[in-house]
């Protein structure tokens, strides 16, 4: 099994100006990575601001790092921007957004969420945002982008995107002024390599060990089959002694055991998954197998490692019906109601979990259900919907775990979804 650490994060504010008498209070970014949208300037003003990126130093061969500037010019009163940017992935990877210093000029507070790279789409996604009553005018950089060139073709590096939130500005109705760096033109690659003084040496032969399982996932009583394979030259090394180890989970050493190659260079070990009675601690999660052979005064280690599952969906437990909440308005509540209908086994526990329509999650609800031999079951519970999420369209994962996470609980049947909209 594989394994993962979630980390439970939440960005959010509350701002809250006083522009010309007028209190603006609870403003969000607004995140529109894939759409896209336009920048706007309030008839009141006189001179439409501007905005750019501009490169200093434009790369030529593949391997060159350049820094792209966001800079806006003639702004007033700004205190909160968003874009979305794009460049060809073939050519460009970004390494590094970094925050520029014309939004904190004042010295203001700031939230800065983390920028969403996609360098396999070409994207980024940046917001900034002041925090209470401050905003700044003028002309400086916004943002800093560090690319290296990974491929030669062009590159557009443009805004897909932008939304500038300041003073005379709170809705947008005139376009601002808008220009990208042109075209970036890589015909090179990086200096060819030096040819060699010397002529290369003969290539060194060692003997190889490798080693794998029959599957890379077993449940409880399952028999695993392992070969090992010891070849030196290309050729198979025959009449050779090759230990298995087994590692459970928790690191527990559970038996070693010796074979012998064959004519093939193959020593095969089978064992069976062990089947604990009250307890399986240890027993859920990523195993291993250490192998080791000498062969011509060389000791070999391979190691290979496959995953232990908890047992599937047995056919007496169904969950027979899921209602969710069509559209939750932010900040919100979204309310699930769903109901299992068969035998519930001692320790079995539903988790729901809320993922916004950027992947960010925002909470989730853990039951620990009482065991029973057969009957219905319903559960109703509810998650929050900060006002920081992305609206769109929200995932709802359902899950049965053997245990709590923090008990190392392991999934007992398939993940279910359903979805609803963030408004």
């Amino acid at each position: 099994m594989n394994k993962q650490c979630v980390i439970d994060f939440k960005i959010g504010c509350d701002v809250k100006m006083n522009v010309k008498n007028r209190k603006i209070i609870g403003v969000s970014i607004i995140i529109m990575l894939f759409a896209g949208s336009f920048l706007y300037l309030s008839p009141n003003a006189v001179a439409a601001p501007s905005v750019s990126i501009t490169v200093d130093n434009a790369p030529t061969k593949v391997g060159d790092t350049f820094i792209a500037s966001v800079n806006v010019a003639g702004i007033v009163g700004l205190w909160g921007w968003n874009t979305l940017i794009s460049w060809n992935p073939e050519v460009l990877s970004l390494t590094r957004s970094a925050k520029g210093p014309f939004l904190t000029s004042d010295g203001a507070s700031d939230l800065r969420p983390q920028p969403v790279i996609r360098n396999g789409e070409g994207t980024v996604y940046i917001a900034h945002v002041l925090l209470e009553a401050n905003s700044v005018s003028g002309d400086g950089i916004l943002d800093r982008l560090t690319f290296e060139v990974i491929g030669p073709g062009n590159t557009d590096l443009t805004f897909s995107s932008l939304i500038f939130l300041d003073e005379y500005n709170p809705h947008g109705e005139i376009p601002y002024t808008i220009s990208s760096v042109p075209a970036i033109t890589i015909t090179g690659s990086t200096n060819p390599p030096e040819e060699p003084s010397n002529p290369p040496e003969e290539p060194i032969v060692t003997p190889v060990l490798t080693v794998s399982t029959d599957k890379s996932v077993y449940s409880l009583g399952d028999l695993v089959s392992v070969s090992a394979t010891v070849t030196y030259a290309g050729g198979a090394v025959s009449n050779r002694l090759v230990a298995f180890t087994v590692f459970q989970h928790d690191g527990t050493q559970l038996g070693t055991y010796v074979s012998t190659t064959d004519s093939l260079g193959k020593a095969a070990f089978t064992f069976r998954i062990p089947t604990p009675g009250d307890s399986s601690a240890g027993i859920f999660g990523d195993w291993s197998i250490l192998t080791a052979v000498s062969i011509s005064e060389t000791d070999l280690m391979c190691a290979v490692t496959f995953t232990v599952v908890g047992q599937t969906m047995p056919t007496d437990l169904s969950i027979t019906s899921i209602t969710v909440t069509n559209s939750v308005q932010k900040p919100g509540k979204v309310s699930v109601s769903l109901t299992l209908d068969g035998a519930i086994p001692e320790g079995l526990v539903l988790t729901t979990s809320v993922f916004d329509s950027a992947k960010v999650p925002l909470g989730m609800s853990m039951t620990s259900l009482t065991a029973q031999t057969q009957g219905t079951t319903t559960i109703t519970t509810e998650i929050n919907i900060p006002s920081w999420a992305f609206i769109g369209q929200a995932n709802l994962y359902i899950n049965l775990l053997t245990a709590t996470p923090t008990l190392g609980g392991t999934p007992y049947c398939s993940q279910t979804t359903r979805t609803f909209e963030i408004t």
